[in-house]
């Protein structure tokens, strides 16, 4: 079979993070449009579906952390050599400077290296330094997801290769995964993310929530995820006596049928990227509740068309909005009916040219 390019993606996993999501929903979108396509995945974590050949760095590790990172980047520059891609997209948090100094000294050929920054807060992508700054430059492009992002970038170096290449939702893969029916209340509440409190505050939605009248009516708020501070928000939970009404569901692979069968979705993030959850949300009908953070929901929400956007870590506005949306049924069915065509431009079939002429 001849293809177009031979495209290679870098992840730190492929499981529990939405950039994580979006490097699995590309992989499916390349191979698609006629194109070879390789993954590294440096945690043996792979949960969500891909298309491709997987490289798995994290299987059988050395029990030392320093032998076992040692290992990794020997392994690492043997499969990227082996694999001999036309571009490397990086989708992995590049924070840890000795690790990222070795990749880009014995590893990386960085003119042909895209790497992804999917996060407002850079520092997550771009370690601290000149050499970094010099090496970045070099990259066949920095793309950022945002615009927003694109110009933190923008300020924090004048790279030159910058690039705005938003997130995107493939409609078509969400219809089609499996389907089952979740057993929570059509009038449920979501919040979906990693728990991790700093960035995404599920602590103060909960305290937030409690002040609501659907709390007092006893209408759920479902939290979907996974992280460092599950134990501290399940303390919470048990704390303020709120089981009946607050469930923890943990991380769910598949959370497309909770998003369809909830009223609707609430972030509450301190900063964000690209948030592919509210790009889901709204691809299968759900409004979304959301503060105006950096960055991302002011790019998708449309104030009361296709969702509320309240004014940045206004917690009291947070449950105020939810009350209204609650009880105001004509908003709310106007919310509905425009969600899923308002992120037409953020979709898989729009999304797909600008790779193309980035991979070209």
């Amino acid at each position: 079979m001849s293809y177009k390019k031979h495209i290679c993606i870098i992840v730190d996993c492929l499981s529990s993070g939405g950039a994580e999501k979006v490097a699995a929903s590309l992989s499916f979108l390349l191979y698609e449009n006629n194109y070879r396509v390789s993954i590294i995945s440096l945690r043996d974590d792979i949960v969500y579906s891909y298309k491709g050949d997987l490289y798995n760095l994290g299987k059988d590790e050395h029990p030392i952390k320093w032998v076992k990172q040692l290992k990794k980047i020997i392994r690492f520059r043997k499969f990227y050599k082996k694999i001999s891609a036309d571009f490397y997209i990086d989708f992995r948090m590049r924070n840890r400077f000795i690790m990222e100094l070795l990749l880009h000294l014995f590893v990386f050929d960085i003119k042909k290296m895209i790497m992804s920054v999917q996060h407002y807060n850079i520092a997550y992508h771009i370690p601290k330094g000149r050499f970094f700054k010099r090496e970045y430059g070099k990259a066949k492009a920095i793309v950022g997801v945002s615009k927003d992002v694109v110009t933190a970038l923008n300020q924090y170096h004048l790279f030159g290769n910058v690039l705005y290449l938003p997130n995107f939702v493939n409609k078509d893969l969400l219809q089609t995964q499996e389907s089952f029916k979740t057993d929570i209340p059509s009038n449920s509440v979501l919040a979906i993310g990693r728990l991790n409190n700093p960035v995404k505050q599920f602590d103060k939605l909960i305290l937030s929530y409690k002040e609501t009248s659907s709390f007092k009516k006893g209408i759920p708020l479902i939290i979907l995820g996974d992280g460092p501070d599950r134990a501290n928000l399940e303390d919470l939970v048990k704390t303020n006596n709120l089981q009946s009404v607050i469930k923890l569901l943990g991380f769910v692979s598949n959370p497309y049928d909770y998003i369809k069968h909830c009223k609707f979705l609430v972030l509450c993030s301190k900063f964000e990227g690209m948030p592919l959850v509210i790009l889901e949300s709204l691809a299968l009908g759900t409004p979304v509740v959301s503060f105006d953070c950096k960055s991302g929901p002011s790019e998708l929400i449309d104030h009361r068309k296709n969702g509320l956007l309240i004014n940045d870590q206004d917690f009291n506005e947070l449950a105020q909005s939810i009350n209204v949306l609650m009880k105001d049924e004509i908003l709310y069915k106007t919310l509905k009916a425009n969600a899923t065509n308002s992120i037409r431009q953020f979709t898989g079939k729009e999304v797909i040219q600008t790779w193309e002429v980035l991979l070209n």
